[in-house]
């Protein structure tokens, strides 16, 4: 195998452990360590954390090495504040032309949300909601807006999926989605903006007031 290939297989299986959680915030990524546990050089592994680095997935320190990148209380706050900018922007052009397949797609996952309230299943409830903005994305005719909501996303995803937790915040989510899904229904572009946005307040809200049990 290319060695290229070697760094790009090594960078994205170590990126997909951190957006789901399998490393917690500030934990250390030794390169000697990670060298024995993908068979490969500690070059190959250096230049995977570098790309990590670079997409601000690890943070390096002369001497120190890499650590999976942790953000603070503040920072977290901040993202979820121009998330709210962004997915309002991103809904708002993609209502106009939302396909009919794509409601069907959103109103399955309203069911499915649904049920996993039902039996209690939080982590499935997260992930139907992640797919739910997806859809929403994939409709979106501005693809710069989309890449840079998915990126900040996928950089603070385990930051994301905690609020679910708190008690009573499933049902609001879900009375949030319902809501959004009928206004891109209806055409109402401003409307799905204003759900949208008071959606990803209400997140915001719940990690602010929740922040030292959730962490």
């Amino acid at each position: 195998m290319a060695k290229a290939n070697q760094t790009t297989i090594v960078y994205e299986n170590l990126k997909e452990r951190i957006e789901q959680g399998y490393y917690s915030p500030a934990e250390s990524l030794p390169e000697i360590d990670l060298a024995s546990e993908y068979n490969v050089s500690r070059n190959t592994i250096k230049k995977a954390l570098l790309m990590l680095e670079n997409d601000s997935y690890v943070t390096i320190e002369q001497n120190k090495g890499a650590k999976v990148r942790s953000y603070s209380r503040t920072e977290v706050l901040e993202f979820l504040e121009l998330r709210q900018e962004l997915e309002g922007f991103i809904v708002r052009l993609a209502v106009p032309d939302f396909p009919a397949e794509g409601l069907k797609q959103l109103e399955k996952l309203l069911k499915q949300m649904s049920e996993c309230r039902a039996k209690s299943d939080l982590l499935s409830y997260s992930v139907c909601n992640q797919k739910f903005h997806n859809i929403i994305y994939d409709n979106c005719p501005n693809r710069t807006a989309v890449d840079v909501t998915v990126r900040l996303k996928n950089q603070m995803r385990k930051y994301n999926s905690k609020t679910i937790l708190i008690p009573g915040r499933d049902e609001r989510s879900f009375q949030e989605h319902t809501a959004i899904y009928h206004a891109i229904k209806t055409r109402d572009s401003a409307e799905a903006e204003r759900c949208i946005r008071q959606h990803i307040a209400n997140v915001r809200r719940t990690f602010e007031e929740y922040y030292s049990l959730l962490f």
